[in-house]
């Protein structure tokens, strides 16, 4: 009887034990969600993506650098197909370009086929050697964009900026710190959208200074997640 009962109290020791180093359906499990890193030392190609090249952008110490009077990649990929939520992560330096450029665009995807859906990035200079970060989408039912001229970094400096979008919920972000957000609605970007960097689709706006790298993950990620915020230069 005492041996059964001690066999009994081993055996549930052990499963105890098996449950508790045995993930739950309530564990993390590690992200599956597609993630594409561009790194932007290239001007013939990104991540193997063929480029049109405008003006004369330059590779300087493994970056791109764009003098906002005519240069640009416009990369022939859509880095959102099939994305129903995102995040989106550029790590740049901008210029001082005010006045002459205050309103650079420096990412924008969108297609030919539907110009009502679109994405981009883009900053707006001072006269204070700052700028301020505004980010936008628009689909065929909705647009929003989120800016806010008092949020402002210096020019001159690398810096991370993202922007995330899930369940409607649209955030952008400055050095992994959460800036702005609000609802809109996004729709799919057909497969044949291009990605412009370092101007608008339209050819102006034209972004003054360097880009070293782009992340866009199919999820939309905290923080802490993000792939590309250790990569500043400091």
């Amino acid at each position: 009887m005492i041996k059964s009962i001690r066999f009994f109290f081993l055996s549930f020791c052990i499963l105890l034990a098996i449950a508790a180093c045995s993930p739950t359906n309530n564990s993390m499990e590690p992200s599956t969600a597609k993630q594409i890193l561009w790194p932007i030392d290239n001007v013939a190609s990104i991540a193997g993506h063929p480029t049109e090249i405008m003006g004369n952008p330059e590779v300087i110490d493994n970056a791109v650098f764009f003098d906002g009077d005519g240069d640009r990649l416009l990369v022939d990929n859509n880095p959102l197909e099939g994305a129903t939520e995102f995040t989106i992560e550029i790590v740049f330096k901008p210029n001082d370009a005010y006045p002459d450029n205050i309103e650079p665009r420096f990412f924008h995807i969108e297609s030919e086929e539907n110009p009502n859906r679109r994405i981009t990035m883009e900053l707006r200079l001072n006269a204070r050697q700052q700028w301020y970060l505004d980010t936008y989408i628009k689909s065929d039912i909705s647009k929003y964009t989120l800016i806010d001229e008092t949020l402002i970094h210096p020019v001159g400096v690398w810096a991370h900026a993202a922007m995330t979008y899930k369940d409607r919920v649209f955030t952008a972000y400055v050095n992994g710190v959460k800036e702005l957000s609000a609802e809109v609605d996004f729709l799919p970007i057909p497969s044949s959208a291009k990605t412009s960097i370092g101007a608008r689709m339209n050819k102006i706006h034209w972004f003054n200074g360097a880009i070293s790298n782009v992340a866009i993950t199919h999820k939309a990620m905290q923080p802490g997640e993000f792939a590309l915020l250790k990569r500043v230069k400091k």
